[in-house]
């Protein structure tokens, strides 16, 4: 793979610019990724292994330009800062990636190569906050994912090991097409690798970050359920599982501190590692969906009450999550999910008006692109007036 590799370190880097770029994605961004990863493999294995592979780099540099492009632009009233978040050098930097990466997708010796899938993977996230840009996500990134998976699972010399980086980014991965499949209302189109999915299918004791991608893995099995051939025996299974779950959870998944959302709209959930976080989110999205799923059409009317309450109730609580664990965005990406896929169950202004902000903050603080799913929950709450013109019934920020 010509161009893609160097015989030398790049480090130490010679320009100030690409120097905090890096310090920017190693402090700020990596985290992101790394929520249910014990080896913290995308802060500290990623960086180290960008200093001979130039996608590798290039990736970094135009993820963490892309979002400090964004933050200097809010702080800044509207105008991007140029120091080290300009805008063109986030294009140069990104397609820089693309012109080398695309063109050896083809080829098997990329399809075993770990550190081009955790380029993919970042990649991915530049290609999701280039969605305010473009109004629009057009997934190919997801798409070679998507190819990383598929083929390179297939391969003897697969990077898909438990334990490898390889392994990681695919983590990462199926946690961004879940978001994907929530906010499309789809199935999940990643490849659940048999390798790395079947330990996981059971409640024996194991550490916290395998507990979370236990329930990630969960909630993409009820999606696909969601959105493929129903069964009542499967949903019984799936309904079973989501409660076992939670039952099996050892005493370090407790929150730290809880309380009631009686004053507020949503409950204070604190949490203190970031697996917690993301596991309980996903098990409480797998909730929904189950719920939600069952056959509500032969209930009476008073069974749709209660099951609303009950779909609020979650809904709430995966808020109060995002909204009390600010210190890992994530949290807020997955409330965002929530409020997309069942925001429009809420009648209540206030409970309204609350996601509103929440899907604006962020949108503004993390470059997480929220405009779609805030102009579907307006539709849905009758924000938007009977003319069909679009005009705001209310003034509202976004």
């Amino acid at each position: 793979m010509k161009d893609v590799y160097l015989d030398e370190s790049v480090f130490p880097l010679r320009h100030p610019e690409e120097a905090r770029l890096l310090g920017h994605f190693v402090r700020n961004l990596a985290s992101w990724l790394d929520l249910c990863d014990p080896a913290r493999s995308f802060e500290t294995i990623v960086p180290h292994r960008a200093s001979t592979c130039t996608v590798l780099i290039n990736a970094i540099f135009a993820l963490s330009s892309r979002h400090m492009s964004h933050i200097q632009k809010i702080e800044s009233g509207g105008r991007a800062g140029r120091e080290h978040g300009d805008p063109l050098s986030t294009l140069r930097y990104g397609n820089s990636c693309s012109v080398k990466l695309r063109p050896v997708l083809e080829y098997d010796e990329t399809m075993s190569d770990g550190n081009m899938f955790a380029a993919a993977i970042i990649l991915r996230v530049w290609e999701e906050m280039d969605v305010i840009n473009t109004g629009k996500d057009y997934e190919g990134y997801m798409l070679s994912i998507n190819h990383f998976v598929e083929k390179g699972g297939q391969l003897r010399d697969s990077c898909l090991i438990p334990g490898s980086l390889g392994a990681a980014s695919f983590w990462v991965g199926l946690r961004q097409e879940i978001y994907v499949a929530v906010v499309t209302l789809r199935e999940v189109r990643l490849r659940l690798v048999g390798s790395l999915v079947d330990p996981l299918r059971s409640f024996e004791a194991t550490d916290d970050h395998t507990w979370a991608n236990r329930a990630v893995l969960h909630c993409a099995e009820v999606l696909n359920f969601v959105h493929g051939p129903r069964s009542p025996d499967r949903w019984n299974e799936l309904q079973r599982w989501n409660v076992l779950w939670e039952k099996s959870l050892p005493e370090s998944y407790a929150p730290i501190f809880q309380e009631d959302g009686a004053r507020y709209a949503f409950p204070a959930i604190w949490y203190r590692q970031s697996c917690h976080v993301i596991g309980v989110q996903h098990h409480l999205l797998a909730q929904l969906f189950i719920l939600s799923s069952d056959n509500t059409e032969q209930w009476g009317y008073g069974a749709k009450i209660a099951l609303r309450e009950r779909i609020q109730r979650v809904v709430r609580k995966i808020c109060g999550i995002g909204l009390g664990n600010q210190w890992t965005p994530p949290s807020v990406f997955t409330a965002c999910m929530a409020i997309s896929a069942f925001g429009d169950w809420f009648q209540d202004r206030r409970d309204q008006e609350e996601m509103m902000r929440l899907l604006i903050k962020t949108e503004q603080d993390h470059a997480r692109p929220t405009e779609s799913v805030r102009e579907k929950m307006r539709k849905a709450w009758g924000w938007v007036s009977a003319g069909g013109n679009g005009e705001a019934v209310i003034s509202y920020p976004g």
